[in-house]
């Protein structure tokens, strides 16, 4: 089944369509950014395979209904498509892995190199990073959130981003304070020099 067949009955969702192209032309926050991933990864395997890619791809170049698209908009949205295939998918296996689309849609600087190389870990700190990580203001930093979080500390530790290595790193948040949803107290902790060595250790196996 070709992209255009076989995916323009699906409705976008939260982040799909106008949502999602609103996103295209600024720099995404790791928050965003894994919200986007988890929105395309329908089977959570770790990439976007061609069908869950074409879906992206369409919600991200198409603004209208397929109906209404005109053979010149299919030829221009087949071309960005392959661009982007071919551009940034590194190993060219024809499916897109989290570090790929995380190139393609540009994240900002990582919110957690400078205040991970603080000696002291201050309740500022902690309150800037709740802040920064908490997008439905739960007061917690939960789902796409922690995925977040925990790949920006592996983004710190020079790793490239990946759905394997951000699980092992939260299967050790567990460990460390009991939970994956995470507030204050386990913030503090859990960006203490010695919890980040052994993070370091989780994702590298």
């Amino acid at each position: 089944m070709s992209c255009l067949s076989g995916l323009f009955s699906k409705e976008s969702k939260v982040l799909g369509g106008s949502n999602l192209r609103k996103l295209k032309n600024k720099k995404l926050t790791s928050t965003e950014f894994m919200q986007v991933w988890f929105h395309y990864d329908n089977d959570g395997n770790g990439y976007l395979e061609y069908t869950e890619f074409c879906q992206f791809m369409k919600d991200l170049f198409l603004k209208k209904d397929c109906a209404k698209i005109t053979p010149k908009e299919v030829e221009k949205y087949t071309a960005d498509m392959i661009n982007v295939m071919d551009t940034h998918d590194v190993n060219q296996d024809g499916k897109f892995e989290m570090s790929e689309l995380a190139d393609y849609l540009k994240l900002e600087e990582n919110f957690l190199d400078k205040i991970i190389k603080q000696k002291i870990i201050t309740s500022k700190h902690v309150k800037d990073i709740l802040s920064h990580y908490d997008s439905n203001e739960s007061d917690t930093i939960e789902g796409p959130e922690m995925h977040a979080f925990v790949g920006d500390i592996a983004r710190h530790l020079g790793l490239k981003l990946s759905l394997s290595v951000i699980q092992s790193g939260i299967d050790r948040v567990k460990e460390k304070v009991g939970t994956d949803t995470v507030g204050t107290t386990a913030i503090k902790i859990l960006l203490a020099e010695e919890s980040v060595k052994e993070l370091q250790k989780s994702f590298t196996g």
